[in-house]
This record gives C-alpha cells, structure tokens and sequence, in this order.
C-alpha cells in the first residue's frame, strides 16, 4: 500500500511539472510570437488637427504571418498619415532577415510614406539603396518637411550607432520652432535631444528590456542588467517627457540574441498627435 502511495505521488508530481512546463512554454510563445497594438496620445499647442503615425522598430528578420501579414494588416487598420522605421529590422549578416525586412517596407510603402533610420544592424548602404528604389525614405542626417491637414511638421533622422561626449545635435540642424518637430533615432539620447529642441523622439534599441517583471521592470538594457532598477529615469519602454520633449521607446518587434520575450510583446505602436485644448 505504501508503494502504491509512493507512486501515485511521483505520477501526480510528474503530471503537475508537465503542467507547469506546459503553461510555461503557452506563455513564452504568446508573449514572443504574437503581436499588440500599443496605442499613445499625446496632445501640443502646435498641432492644429489629428495626425496618425505608426512606429515599428527592431524586427531583426522575424516574421509575423506569411509575409509579415500580421504587420502590413495592423499598419493599414490604423490608417497612418504616415510611418516611421526605426532600425535593427534584420540582424547582422543575417541575408534572410535582410530579405524579410526589405519585403516587408516595401510593401508598407506601396500604401504609406514610409521614413526610416537604420540601427547598429541594418547598417549596410548596398540596403540602404534598396530601400530607397522601393520608395523608403531613408533619412540619413536630413530632415524633411511635410504637411498634415493644417500641420506643418518636421521630420529629422539620424544614423547613430552610439554618441561621442560632444554630440550636437545643433551641428546638423537647424530648429524651426513654428512646426512640430519629429526626431526618428534608433538609440535614445534624450539629454542631446532635449537640448536641441525637439517636440518628440522616436526610438527604439531597448527591446522593452526584452523580459519584463511587475515592480523591476526591464531584464536586461542596453545599459546592463536590470536598468530601471539601476537608473529610475531610464527610457527603456513607453512614453516618457523630459524638459518639454517627448520620448516614445518602442520595445520592438523581434528578439536578439535570443527569441525569449516576457510580459512585453512584440508591439506595432499607434501614435496620435492632437492639439491641446485649453
């Protein structure tokens, strides 16, 4: 009888690991493999009407339905003014990824002005000419001017893959204070940002932290370990203000080095400019 106990324990513990391993890997294929919508809105003085952008970043190769349907599907549904790219859509030396990602913009331009900045992977000019033969506008330490309804705004883009100390970005640009303005930057640096002037930046690079936990917050950033553990004031993930700009940091799409994400989807972000009502 002892036995029979002894087994039915081992037989019930076995089951409930299977469980467990079970729920484990639902949720690791959910939060890796399947997409959200992160909807933001933010309101200024400058804005005369409402103006839909869309932000995808990070992709590094991955596809989300045949030929990225999932993606182009999500893009089209939010009716953009326009879309924004923000780098590291494959990784490097990676031919398939750079194919996946040079499919999917191209076919996101068929119906959308799309603007791109390259990251620390896709940083290669033989795809930087594909990219624009295909009707992507790679802003490559120029701006562009264009307007939305009654709106004028300004879209600058730089290529950085990492800041010197004397970063200016007053060296480039000039500011035209009359339009909003609009910075697309793979990696953040909101101080040199902030300082300039800009109305809002569009990042990426985080990938949210990857792996995110309730009260910590990201895994693991581009500053180390745990980062908004560490610094309280690291952009890592979201919408964030500081002294009068506003940041939005797209957790991204894909994974690098490994496909593991955690309370943190892969993310299509939905942006709305509308003017502030007093």
């Amino acid at each position: 009888m002892k036995k029979k106990t002894q087994n039915k324990r081992k037989k019930n513990g076995s089951f409930r690991m299977l469980c467990f391993a079970f729920i484990i890997f639902c949720i690791w294929l959910f939060s890796t493999f399947t997409l959200t919508t992160e909807q933001v809105e933010i309101k200024s003085d400058k804005i005369k009407n409402e103006i839909t952008i869309v932000q995808i970043s990070d992709l590094h190769g991955s596809v989300f339905g045949m030929n990225n349907s999932w993606i182009t599907k999500k893009i089209d549904e939010a009716q953009p003014d326009f879309v924004v790219i923000t780098g590291d859509m494959y990784t490097r030396e990676s031919e398939d990824g750079r194919n996946t990602a040079v499919k999917l913009m191209k076919k996101i331009s068929e119906n959308h002005d799309v603007y791109f900045v390259n990251g620390e992977h896709d940083n290669d000019e033989e795809y930087y000419n594909e990219l624009r033969e295909n009707g992507v506008k790679y802003l490559d330490y120029k701006s562009e001017d264009i307007t939305v309804g009654k709106t004028p705004l300004r879209l600058y883009g730089i290529t950085n893959v990492y800041y010197s100390p004397t970063f200016d970005l007053n060296n480039e640009f000039t500011l035209d204070e009359s339009k909003y303005n609009i910075l697309l930057a793979h990696i953040c640096n909101k101080e040199a940002f902030a300082d300039f002037g800009m109305d809002l930046c569009l990042c990426g690079d985080t990938h949210g932290g990857q792996v995110r936990l309730p009260v910590i917050g990201g895994l693991y950033g581009t500053t180390g370990w745990l980062p908004e553990v560490r610094d309280k004031n690291a952009f890592i993930k979201g919408l964030y203000e500081y002294e009068n700009t506003s940041f939005f940091i797209s957790s991204g799409l894909g994974n690098y080095p490994i496909p593991l994400r955690f309370m943190n989807r892969p993310e299509v972000v939905v942006i709305k400019l509308l003017p502030e009502i007093s």
